[in-house]
């Protein structure tokens, strides 16, 4: 009798941890179930808080997020212009904030932008918006540069987004070139420097470049968004290769600027990522 009870009670056993087990097998995929439809909900909440409703169009050509526009003028004239149009794509209206950033400024110069109304100098960003139907392009914005005789580059950068959800963004970068030497000029004269490489870039970047006869004193200058001077390589040859060490840099947006004759005659962005 006390065999058949044990029996039984090492069988009683086993069924109670075989229960256990399945149970414990539920409750885990139970919870994989669940860990995955919360990241599939964060995912996709993700995706809605952060998608981009607006878009800027310059001249009729539709302006990728962050980029760079280079507007010409020369020192003496009374304003450097620029317009762009911003574009709605969601399906409800929004009301849309401006907000301007100096990146680089020359001493003495000024700006100022309209959004809706134009704002003086000292106003960074529009009091009030711009609202813009679902769907729809509004022509509200220029951006003014005063140079004051004053050759050189100023570097802009504005921004776009939702009052209502600031994360809703998009900007883009303006160099407004004063210089009594334009492009097409410097292009007769040979003058080429190509875009830094590799960009991003992690311990150094390079530029190929060839100078014109005229040029009797070139550098090439990276400046933070500060506009501080972080790095500046000369270029003594006629033509060549010139490497910029960044290594101790801070990973980040920089700036780097073509000086020929001590003038600036074009400004683009550098990445420092590792």
């Amino acid at each position: 009798m006390n065999y058949f009870c044990k029996k039984f009670k090492i069988r009683v056993k086993f069924l109670a941890r075989l229960l256990q087990r399945r149970t414990h097998c539920k409750t885990q995929i139970f919870k994989t179930m669940k860990n995955l439809l919360l990241s599939a909900i964060l995912v996709c909440f993700t995706m809605f808080a952060f998608a981009q409703s607006l878009e800027i169009w310059y001249e009729g050509e539709l302006l990728e997020n962050e980029h760079t526009l280079f507007i010409e003028g020369i020192p003496s004239v009374g304003e450097i212009v620029l317009e762009v149009d911003v574009k709605n794509l969601a399906a409800d209206t929004l009301d849309v904030i401006c907000r301007k950033y100096e990146v680089v400024t020359i001493d003495s110069t000024t700006n100022l932008f309209c959004w809706g109304l134009c704002f003086p100098p000292f106003v960074f960003e529009s009091p009030s918006p711009v609202r813009i139907p679902g769907g729809e392009t509004v022509s509200e914005f220029s951006g003014h540069y005063s140079p004051a005789g004053h050759a050189g580059v100023t570097v802009m950068r504005y921004t776009f987004f939702d009052q209502n959800n600031p994360n809703d963004s998009v900007c883009f970068y303006t160099n407004f070139l004063a210089s009594t030497v334009g492009v097409d000029e410097l292009d007769n004269n040979k003058l080429s420097v190509s875009n830094a490489y590799p960009n991003p870039a992690t311990s150094q970047t390079s530029f190929d470049y060839v100078l014109p006869q005229s040029a009797s004193n070139a550098s090439i200058r990276i400046h933070n968004f500060l506009g501080a001077v972080v790095r500046e390589a000369t270029l003594s040859e006629r033509s060549g290769k010139a490497t910029i060490n960044v290594s101790d840099l801070n990973d980040g947006v920089y700036f780097y600027s073509v000086i020929v004759n001590n003038k600036t005659i074009e400004t683009k962005r550098l990445i420092v990522s590792r």
